[in-house]
């Protein structure tokens, strides 16, 4: 008897679909708001309402530091502001990266670790873009969270690179974006960059902390 041949695209895991379907849904909606397919008093304006509710500012940021409050609902932002662009070609970018590398790292880390890290490594993102942007500026879109993937992923495949040529080649990915990152930030200023930098290395440190066997590692030492 012949055993079917395996899939060649294997199923999203269901913490990539979480992200993926998050992100589409919030775009599809502001888009339709803008666009008028919505009917519903203030459509239009729903992008903008949606950037100031779910956007981190530094000069809020500064605020809570200054008077050490915290309120829920502006600590809430570090962990949804990836969820809302300023487009849909921005949404769309951002689907495609986390569709791609978010089914590799979900695959080794298992989808609740990775929605862990994520969310750990965007909100890192969110912080040092707080501590460093302009007080007018307003940090949105899942930049940072793809940055974080990547560097999970250089995290994953270092672990378990053969040579050295193996390990320079999983760093490759994180360290072209991140150049390329640089170089548009150079081009088009502001300092919104310094999420996806700091989402990027945290993302890496963060998967190499918790991948599977840590406690296993810990008992050995």
């Amino acid at each position: 008897m012949n055993t079917p041949p395996a899939p060649i695209l294997s199923p999203l895991p269901w913490g990539v679909w979480v992200l993926v379907l998050a992100v589409a849904s919030v775009e599809m909606v502001l888009w339709a708001g803008a666009h008028g397919l919505v009917n519903a008093a203030g459509a239009a304006g729903w992008r903008a309402q949606a950037l100031a509710w779910a956007g981190v500012n530094p000069a809020l940021q500064g605020w809570m530091i200054d008077s050490t409050q915290a309120p829920a609902r502006h600590l809430l932002r570090y962990l949804v502001f990836g969820f809302v662009h300023m487009g849909p070609v921005q949404a769309l970018l951002v689907v495609v990266i986390t569709a791609a590398l978010g089914k590799f790292c979900a695959q080794r880390l298992g989808s609740a670790r990775l929605l862990l890290i994520l969310a750990l490594a965007q909100a890192a993102g969110g912080a040092a873009f707080g501590m460093v942007g302009d007080a007018g500026a307003w940090l949105v879109g899942g930049y940072p969270m793809i940055f974080a993937l990547a560097g999970g992923y250089a995290a994953l495949v270092c672990d378990t690179a053969p040579d050295r040529r193996a390990v320079m080649l999983a760093l490759a990915l994180p360290l072209v974006l991140l150049a390329t990152r640089l170089l548009l930030a150079a081009i088009m200023g502001g300092m919104d960059w310094t999420a996806d930098v700091v989402a990027c290395a945290a993302g890496f440190a963060l998967t190499r902390a918790l991948r599977p066997g840590l406690l296993i590692r810990l008992r050995r030492r």
